[in-house]
């Protein structure tokens, strides 16, 4: 994390230092959170719709931020100055990264940014010093706060980048500038900001902009409108564009075949068959990227194989969960129409006697919800669930056009009710939701009962 006096730290954040009796004295990590600070932590306080954060100044051990325009100021309190605490924020995470030698792979995309990111650092991390964005901290407070938790002898940086506007890329890609940056694939996360596929493209095709000349980008070519939206930027010759997917420079040479504890493959970059420790065939997809960065970055194959085989990814996202004779995949961390195929496709390849579905609302599509929502309850219905249990006013849709295998609850709890008696039985079951729909409480409360 950076450690910095609080005079740089001042500096770094163009802000006043006042009230403080050592200038010299060290600032080790930044925190936005006041539960969480010692003495050594730079607090900054956001303002938040409910909450400001400059309420509990009063309270923090060590050095604040302090935004100009809150009056009084609190007294005999070390303060920066600043005209903007989050602007701050970010305008220190800038400065930190110029120091910083560490190599940064930048990774954004509709889907799988998060499984893309846990791959790309359990490879590097094989052969160097890797740190990767915490959670889903991708956005302009989370982007800041993950270049501030680097180490100044961190080798690797791999850090995610999330869209709801066009310019929110460009903008995080600035502080990030990315030596290699992957784009996973482009689906309907956020089509009501952004308008169309075409739209989500070229907001994700900010990064591109953005790579470092010489630096390396790898795309999902079976997201046709990412060279659409390419085929009208003007792109440095020195960057090198290599493409992965079905057709891609990089692709699977074999189906992907799942076990009970993973999944296993072959690719046209690697003479070993791979076998990864998460289950799911877009995490094959997921790897490729990772698997062809890695040899250009000179690591063995040995090396990339055994961080393929010893991932550790996010909680929350495809995650199984033994609970009574059935098992839960916990994916509950988002939602929308092209995960969700994925993770049906996921829940069927687990070896039980039936498959069932727990879904709930996918948020942020636009005009075309009622349809979208629509799809998924086709989808389940087609690949043959035993059951598809749904809450929240826009699942009501996919619960009528999955027909006879259709329930909608009016809260998590009937249905849980009636879901309890199924983790007797050998079953699988899905959790899937917008992370807004706090899906994941449904997975609690199933883990919670005696069976």
């Amino acid at each position: 994390m950076i450690k910095k006096t609080v005079q740089e730290i001042a500096r770094m954040a163009g802000g006043e230092l006042i009230g403080c009796d050592d200038p010299a004295a060290f600032v080790c990590g930044v925190s936005i959170d006041s539960r969480t600070l010692n003495e050594h932590t730079l607090y900054i306080p956001m303002i938040g719709a409910h909450v400001d954060g400059h309420q509990f100044v009063e309270q923090v051990p060590g050095v604040s931020l302090w935004q100009r325009d809150h009056t009084p100021l609190p007294a005999h309190r070390p303060l920066i100055l600043v005209n903007d605490t989050e602007k701050a924020l970010q305008a220190l995470a800038a400065s930190y990264m110029d120091t910083l030698s560490c190599k940064v792979i930048g990774i954004t995309g509709s889907n799988g940014k998060t499984g893309t990111k846990d791959i790309f650092c359990s490879v590097f991390a094989q052969a160097k010093k890797t740190q990767k964005t915490q959670g889903n901290r991708n956005n302009e407070l989370g982007v800041p706060l993950t270049i501030l938790e680097l180490d100044e002898d961190c080798e690797i940086a791999v850090i995610e980048m999330g869209v709801e506007n066009p310019g929110d890329i460009d903008f995080l890609a600035t502080m990030v500038r990315p030596d290699i940056a992957v784009i996973t694939n482009i689906g309907s996360a956020h089509m009501e900001n952004l308008g169309s596929k075409m739209g989500i493209a070229r907001a994700k095709c900010e990064i591109l902009k953005n790579l470092k000349p010489g630096g390396l980008f790898l795309y999902n070519s079976d997201s046709p409108e990412i060279a659409a939206v390419m085929a009208d930027m003007e792109i440095d010759p020195s960057k090198r564009i290599v493409s992965f997917g079905t057709d891609g420079m990089i692709s699977l040479t074999s189906p992907v075949e799942t076990r009970k504890n993973g999944i296993s493959f072959t690719c046209s970059a690697l003479q070993e068959r791979v076998f990864m420790n998460t289950l799911g065939t877009f995490q094959a997809f997921n790897a490729l990227p990772a698997i062809y960065a890695a040899k250009d970055a000179g690591l063995s194959e040995t090396q990339i194989l055994y961080g393929l085989s010893h991932l550790e990814m996010t909680k929350m996202r495809t995650q199984l969960i033994e609970v009574g004779k059935a098992v839960i995949l916990d994916d509950t961390y988002k939602s929308n129409p092209e995960s969700a195929q994925a993770a049906i496709d996921t829940l069927m390849t687990l070896p039980t006697a039936k498959h069932y579905a727990f879904l709930s609302d996918m948020l942020d599509l636009g005009d075309n919800e009622k349809r979208l929502h629509e799809i998924i309850g086709e989808y389940a219905l087609e690949k043959g669930l035993n059951g598809v249990y749904c809450v929240g006013e826009r699942s009501q849709a996919t619960a009528e056009a999955a027909g006879k295998i259709g329930h909608w609850y009016a809260s998590k709890e009937a249905a849980v009710n009636d879901l309890l008696p199924l983790l007797d039985t050998d079953c699988a079951l899905l959790v899937k939701g917008s992370r807004a729909m706090k899906m994941d409480e449904a997975v609690q409360m199933l883990r919670e009962v005696e069976v």
